[in-house]
């Protein structure tokens, strides 16, 4: 399985997962052209993409799925409930939706349940797990890390730099409530208690006004310092890494 970080942050989010004959993107919040070029930069060809499978209903998440989808002629997996809430922004598509495992062509995808403040959810490939926009860690994912080798986990915000910063007190407790996201801390401890047995961990979706790279790093090592890990870019694609027999490699 080959795993490639396309774009993470609030400002746009995307992973590739190729594996079983299938291409596949998780969420899409970049353009076409941005997407497509992030992609080229690691090797990877846009027009192999078999489909686009969306976690949640922001548009960091989809903004770029209906464009993309529609060039490529390819289908949109996604839950009833959060297709219903972006159906318009989305616009006309091959719709495909999904509430327990699904397929696309011999790639199996199981969703794994995250607590967001919309709809939402993560989703296990394999021995890979991707787990973001989710305000505390739930029963689901804590059960489906027990089986996985890496992990694209949420790092959102450092919590002295959300509560020192210039949100509103209402968006700040929204951000730390748990149906948010996760912080630095709260990650950190998700992979101390119970992933140390991972052999890679991205560190994903962070916050541009509230978290630094730095704040991550210290964070995840004060727990976690003998653990692979990475910390996504906001700015430009992370690389693209080989999962196989239980080890992630670039």
């Amino acid at each position: 399985m080959e795993l490639s970080i396309i774009a993470s942050g609030s400002n746009g989010n995307c992973c590739h997962v190729q594996s079983d004959g299938a291409s596949v993107l998780f969420d899409a919040g970049k353009s076409f052209s941005e997407t497509a070029g992030r992609m080229a930069l690691l090797g990877k060809e846009i027009r192999e993409v078999d489909g686009i499978v969306l976690s949640h209903a922001h548009g960091d998440h989809y903004q770029g799925i209906g464009p993309i989808a529609r060039r490529l002629a390819i289908p949109v997996y996604v839950r009833k409930e959060v297709y219903a809430a972006c159906r318009r922004k989305l616009g006309p598509l091959e719709v495909r939706h999904f509430d327990g495992e699904f397929r696309i062509k011999d790639l199996a995808i199981t969703p794994i349940e995250t607590s967001h403040d919309v709809a939402s959810c993560g989703f296990v490939v394999g021995r890979f797990g991707m787990f973001t926009d989710t305000g505390c860690v739930t029963s689901q994912m804590k059960e489906a890390i027990r089986k996985l080798d890496a992990v694209l986990l949420e790092s959102n915000y450092d919590e002295e730099m959300l509560m020192n910063g210039p949100y509103p007190r209402y968006l700040k407790e929204r951000i730390a409530s748990e149906l948010g996201h996760l912080s630095n801390d709260d990650a950190s401890d998700f992979i101390c208690r119970h992933g140390r047995h991972l052999s890679m961990v991205f560190l994903a979706h962070l916050s541009q006004q509230n978290n630094t790279a730095e704040k991550v790093r210290e964070a995840f090592e004060s727990l976690n310092a003998d653990r692979p890990y990475v910390v996504c870019s906001r700015s430009r694609q992370t690389g693209t890494y080989l999962l196989n027999g239980g080890q992630a490699r670039t």
